[in-house]
């Protein structure tokens, strides 16, 4: 359903990641980049929840908003199955508790970037991708 075979975990969030987020094009294709954003989004939502307990509040609330858009979006766009939505983060291992991966190295990395980033190009970002249902595909994400 998917139009890439998931990409290396460690590889997504990438410091890289945060250009997508500033510099990306509006895509092209309804539902383009999609999953690639929600990723990034989904494990610095999930860095927030082990490694970052208590603190940030407004920024991990704001984070977790986006991550449910993506679930919404996900699941609208892919059927109304919420399974799919499960099996997909499944794949991306989003569901990891191993406070080593997601705590350490570039997803940690992520956390940060993310939240160094001006809340408007965030806000920005993240709506001008959701703005139109289509199929969700990584694009040309990394």
């Amino acid at each position: 359903m998917f139009d890439h075979t998931p990409y290396a975990k460690l590889a997504i969030l990438s410091a890289a990641g945060v250009a997508l987020v500033s510099a990306a094009p509006p895509p092209q294709v309804a539902g383009s980049g999609v999953l690639c954003l929600g990723t990034f989004v989904y494990f610095v939502e999930k860095a927030g929840k082990l490694c970052h307990v208590g603190e940030d509040p407004e920024f991990q609330a704001r984070i977790a908003s986006y991550a449910r858009r993506f679930d919404d979006y996900i699941t609208r766009n892919t059927g109304g199955d919420p399974a799919v939505l499960a099996k997909f983060k499944e794949g991306q291992n989003l569901n990891s508790e191993d406070k080593n991966y997601i705590c350490k190295g570039d997803v940690a990395k992520g956390y940060d970037n993310f939240k160094s980033q001006d809340v408007n190009k965030l806000d920005d970002a993240v709506d001008l991708l959701l703005a139109r249902d289509g199929p969700p595909s990584f694009g040309d994400c990394v």
